[in-house]
């Protein structure tokens, strides 16, 4: 079987290439329309891959050598099925040629190449019965040919059969399908040739997937030209805010901004400063955002391990009057500042080791309408039994926040690491140790790695109950750009 390309730039031209370098009986095997990025680099709009068989081929072969160029150019615009029928027509006359020993009857001998061709034009339509060389030499002839120029091709000196035309050249075939000549063996070369195919059209689109990896490096190269954008850049990546999110914030700059306004450092700040305020996200705590006629709230406070969760805990307990506060375990710390809490806030402390303990403290406060906070410390307990609980207590009471404490001393990778173990089931973030914060870039892009969860509340301090503020936006871009 040979396998060759083809390429033009339309469809009607490759396939009149095929028709005539193939034959009407080549199977089309691949077609590429050259486009985009792709057609780029291609001389042609359309590629075709087709495939004929070595028999198919043979039996074009030998009638393409009995005709001259211009026959070859008139016979090859007709109809596939015209041609098909002639090359069969043809073969099949030389088959009953070769079996007769004297050339007479049927085919062409001594007898049959005495016959006069008939001269008509070779646009006239053939008929459905033609089997003879005779009807194809009919088709094959002009006005202006005579049958002397006939004679030429089949001499009679000669008395040439079909037998004695030469064989045409047949391309050379690769080694390991020289033997593949049986019916049987035909599925082998079509899944071989499936398979080059394949390769060739994996390498195409590897090729296209670089080219287009390539084309977004570019459109997401930063092109900072002016002063303002350039000192911006350098800040932000000092200051470790997240690439993305630089990258995102200078194309909007380059595009709202005109030149006169980049080369400007402190209208591009001002600018960068008002998109990064709106996209840190804050919010008032569930309690405060309740009259004191509803119910009651539950305020869960959950963090790994050491966090300031208990001080941080107490501040915020100490907001809101007529609180109590309940802790699943009893830690020495907690312990020390137990009486100072109940003395000066008022505020009642409960320590419960099991869950249903702190289920039945927390029903019973809530029915006297007292707020509760819960000072719950997983520790290395599973994140499905952390989960059971919050589920239950959202289930059993209408008010139900959860709050996950953050350290800001923690590097940024661990607080992420316990936000995915969280976040699912918080309702907002509460940082401590903001006073001994070194990076603030951290805190921003916990922010918009987890824009769904609000910051509520920033400790400042181990002061209860002074160090303790609501969160705002300006306060960590206060902090990251140190602006007093």
């Amino acid at each position: 079987m040979y396998v060759r390309k083809f390429e033009a730039d339309s469809l009607e031209e490759a396939l009149g290439s095929i028709k005539k370098e193939l034959g009407p009986d080549a199977i089309i095997l691949k077609t590429v329309t050259n486009k985009g990025l792709k057609g780029a680099f291609k001389k042609k709009k359309i590629e075709i891959t087709a495939a004929i068989s070595e028999k198919n081929y043979s039996k074009k072969a030998k009638v393409d050598n009995v005709l001259s160029t211009d026959q070859k150019d008139k016979f090859y615009q007709n109809n596939s099925s015209y041609i098909s029928n002639m090359i069969n027509s043809t073969s099949g006359s030389e088959e009953v040629g070769s079996q007769s020993n004297n050339m007479s009857g049927a085919g062409y001998g001594n007898i049959s190449l005495n016959k006069s061709a008939q001269i008509k034009k070779f646009e006239e339509a053939p008929t459905a019965k033609s089997s003879s060389l005779d009807d194809f030499l009919s088709f094959s002839a002009t006005d202006a040919e005579t049958e002397s120029e006939i004679d030429q091709i089949f001499k009679e000196d000669k008395k040439q059969s079909f037998e004695d035309i030469p064989k045409p050249y047949e391309a050379p075939v690769r080694n390991e399908r020289a033997e593949l000549h049986t019916a049987t063996e035909s599925y082998e070369v079509n899944s071989e040739i499936e398979e080059i195919v394949d390769a060739q059209r994996n390498k195409i689109d590897e090729l296209e997937k670089k080219i287009y990896e390539l084309a977004q490096s570019f459109n997401t190269v930063d092109r900072p030209k002016s002063r303002g954008v350039t000192d911006l850049v350098s800040t932000l990546r000092t200051l470790d805010i997240d690439e993305k999110y630089s990258q995102a914030l200078i194309r909007k700059i380059n595009f709202e901004m005109s030149e006169d306004e980049k080369e400007n450092a402190d209208i591009v700040f001002e600018f960068a400063l008002k998109e990064m305020i709106n996209t840190i996200n804050t919010d008032l705590p569930m309690f405060s955002k309740i009259d004191e006629e509803e119910k009651s709230t539950v305020t869960l406070v959950i963090s790994d391990t050491t966090a300031g969760q208990s001080t941080m805990l107490r501040k915020i307990a100490s907001l809101k009057e007529g609180s109590v506060i309940i802790r699943n375990k009893d830690q020495k710390d907690f312990k020390e500042n137990v009486t100072f809490s109940e003395k000066f806030f008022n505020i009642d402390t409960y320590t419960f080791n099991t869950v249903s303990e702190i289920v039945q403290s927390t029903r019973e406060n809530i029915d006297k309408g007292i707020n509760v906070f819960i000072d719950y410390k997983s520790g290395s307990t599973e994140v499905d039994d952390v989960k059971k609980f919050i589920d239950g207590l959202k289930r059993s009471f209408e008010n139900v926040e959860i709050l996950v404490c953050l350290s800001s001393i923690h590097t940024e990778l661990y607080n992420k690491k316990v936000l995915n173990r969280y976040a699912r089931m918080a309702n907002g973030l509460v940082m401590t140790h903001l006073d001994q914060c070194l990076n603030y870039g951290s805190l921003f892009n916990l922010a918009i790695a987890y824009d769904e969860l609000p910051f509520k509340f920033f400790g400042t301090g181990d002061v209860v109950p002074d160090d303790i503020e609501n969160a705002t936006a300006e306060r960590i871009l206060a902090g990251i750009f140190q602006i007093n």
